[in-house]
Formats: structure tokens, C-alpha cells, sequence
């Protein structure tokens, strides 16, 4: 919570410990530093996101499983924001939180690369090998900052429900334009469904 509201770098171990009405001391004898509990804190949510990278080749999708998974993975990675906010300052100093998160992301690429796969082999999508490759980078430009993106773009940050909704639309518009126009105009009119609801909600 600290370190979502205040940013990593501003949260000293002492405030830590005042939140939790501990002492200082109490605190050290569970964590080193401050570096351990954020490593604590990613390991959680590596756990949580486990299931999500889970995507067999062979899975048969539609828009709205689409949807959901992007929309679970964005909502766990809101919650804990502060690891993509300030991501090469928070693994610049720590070579084992690095390691880790460049394996996973490495799965999350592999996870999206499944996802195209399939939309391949069920004949919705079509695209050449060159693409798949540039496409992926940029799917994974998007999944992985999008957090900062949107916090330098929007007023409230991601404390916003329309933000996450304007993100997962922005990932799936980039993998529209190589579906066939049935998968197209599904993807389209889905976007344009949560998007709608979201501006009511305003």
C-alpha cells in the first residue's frame, strides 16, 4: 500500500514499520532491508501471476476469454504497481529481483506468443513471421508499461477504472488489424462495449 501510494523510492523502512506498528528493530529482525520486503512483495505476486502465463498453445480463443484474461493480468498488476512503476530503478540494484523478472517476462511473452498461435491455427488470424515478431514487442511494450503510461497520461492514475479498460482496448486494437473481419468486428465491438461502459460510468 505504501509503496503503491508513495512510490518505492519514498518509503523508508522506518515509515514501514510505523504503518505496521512495529518498531524498527521488529521489522529488521524479519527483513534485512528494504530491498528484501520488496522482494517478498514481487515473489507474491509472481505466484499470482502464474496461472495467468498458463496458456496452452493449443487453446481454442474467443474475444471475450481475451478480455478476461487481459483483464485479470492488468488488475493483479495494478495492484502491485509500484514494481512496474520504477522498474529499472527497483531491479537496478538487485541482480536476483532482475533475473526474476526478466524470466518472467520472457513467460508473458511466450503466453502472448501462445495466444497468437492459437488465433492462427483456428484460422482468425494471419500474419507473417516478421510481423508476429515486431507485434509481440509491442504487445509487450504495452503489458509491461503501461502502468507508468498511464499514470503520466492520466490525472488519477490507475485509481481511474477507465484507465485498465483503455489499456486492454489499446492491446487488442494492436492485434486487430491481422484478424480475419468476423474475429475483427468481434474484437471491435467489444472494445467498443467496455469502452462505452466505462464512459458511463464517469
Amino acid at each position: 500500500m505504501l509503496f503503491n501510494r508513495l512510490g518505492e523510492p519514498n518509503v523508508t523502512t522506518n515509515l514501514i514499520a510505523d504503518e505496521t506498528c512495529i518498531s524498527p528493530g521488529n521489522l529488521y529482525y524479519h527483513f534485512n532491508s528494504k530491498q528484501d520486503i520488496v522482494l517478498e512483495l514481487f515473489k507474491r505476486f509472481a505466484v499470482q501471476f502464474e496461472p495467468l502465463l498458463d496458456v496452452p498453445a493449443e487453446l481454442s480463443l474467443h474475444a471475450q476469454d481475451l478480455w478476461f484474461q487481459l483483464h485479470l493480468s492488468f488488475e493483479l498488476k495494478g495492484h502491485f504497481r509500484f514494481l512496474y512503476r520504477n522498474l529499472a530503478d527497483i531491479t537496478a540494484d538487485d541482480s536476483n529481483l532482475n533475473r526474476a523478472f526478466k524470466g518472467l517476462f520472457l513467460r508473458e511473452r511466450e503466453a502472448a506468443r501462445n495466444l497468437l498461435s492459437s488465433l492462427e491455427d483456428s484460422g482468425a488470424l494471419s500474419i507473417r513471421k516478421t510481423e508476429k515478431e515486431l507485434l509481440l514487442n509491442n504487445l509487450m511494450l504495452s503489458l509491461v508499461y503501461w502502468i507508468p503510461f498511464s499514470e503520466l497520461f492520466s490525472e488519477s492514475g490507475l485509481e481511474d477504472s477507465d484507465v485498465q479498460v483503455k489499456a486492454i482496448a489499446g492491446v487488442l486494437q494492436m492485434v486487430m488489424p491481422y484478424l480475419r473481419e468476423r474475429e475483427h468486428i468481434e474484437f471491435a465491438e467489444l472494445c467498443d462495449t467496455y469502452l462505452a461502459h466505462s464512459r458511463a460510468d464517469d
